[in-house]
């Protein structure tokens, strides 16, 4: 005996999903930094979060490092601090890639464009967002709060373990933002998914001030097919 109760209201049945819409269920996300003493913290490797053991176990032998607990309040409560600054990944093409810019309220975003046009709420999509044209002027606005600063999410598989599950990189950075059309651009020239190289790349300069500045950056090198260096590899 089953439930009938959409047998009189067959339009209130809920529709399946396209398969692409379960595109970001994920397992895992790397990330570049973490705050320690209340303070960002740029990191020298990765650092991968997931609410798994199991998986949390296979990051810990592919990129070394071991497992701790980072939240317990948190749904991804386990954190590895990986000894790897750079891994093997794989992109299905251009739609892995969703980047956008973002001022984040108390409750939600309260500005949400593409640095031109407005992507919600819904009723003001398409209309002009009013940020700068410069680059520079966009940059301070983040950086003083009062306006949207990049939001880049790729879902993406581990080259080496790839029945582990889809992972995110969830990033911020303006170096980024700044070449992401470079990297889709790549990505859709290779038919099929792409293997790609995940770095976190040392930057480090003196500034206007004559002060030392370091960082690492989040750069996405696409390698080419991936079909094909698991053919080369066999």
């Amino acid at each position: 005996m089953a439930l009938q109760i959409f047998a009189t209201d067959p339009d209130a049945k809920p529709k399946p999903k396209p398969e692409h819409e379960f595109s970001n269920d994920y397992v895992f996300q790397f990330r570049s930094g973490m705050v320690v003493n209340k303070k960002p913290v740029s990191l020298a490797n990765w650092r991968v979060l997931t609410g798994d053991p199991v998986v949390a176990d296979a990051v810990a032998q592919l990129l070394g490092g071991s497992v701790e607990e980072y939240d317990p309040t948190k749904e991804m409560n386990l954190q590895i601090l990986t000894d790897t600054p750079s891994v093997e990944i794989v992109l299905s093409g251009s739609k892995a890639i969703e980047d956008k810019l973002i001022l984040w309220g108390r409750t939600g975003p309260v500005h949400e464009c593409d640095g031109v046009s407005f992507l919600s709420p819904p009723e003001r999509k398409g209309e002009p967002c009013g940020c700068p044209k410069l680059m520079s002027e966009r940059k301070e606005m983040a950086r003083q709060g009062i306006g949207p600063a990049p939001s880049i999410n790729v879902t993406f598989r581990l080259a080496h373990d790839y029945e582990l599950g889809k992972g995110k990189l969830i990033a911020s950075a303006w170096t980024l933002a700044e070449v992401i059309h470079e990297v889709k651009d790549a990505l859709d020239a290779v038919e099929g998914e792409a293997l790609c190289r995940l770095t976190l790349e040392h930057v480090s300069f003196i500034n206007g001030a004559g002060e030392k500045v370091d960082f690492r950056k989040p750069v996405i090198q696409v390698l080419g097919s991936y079909n094909d260096a698991i053919a080369e590899a066999r």
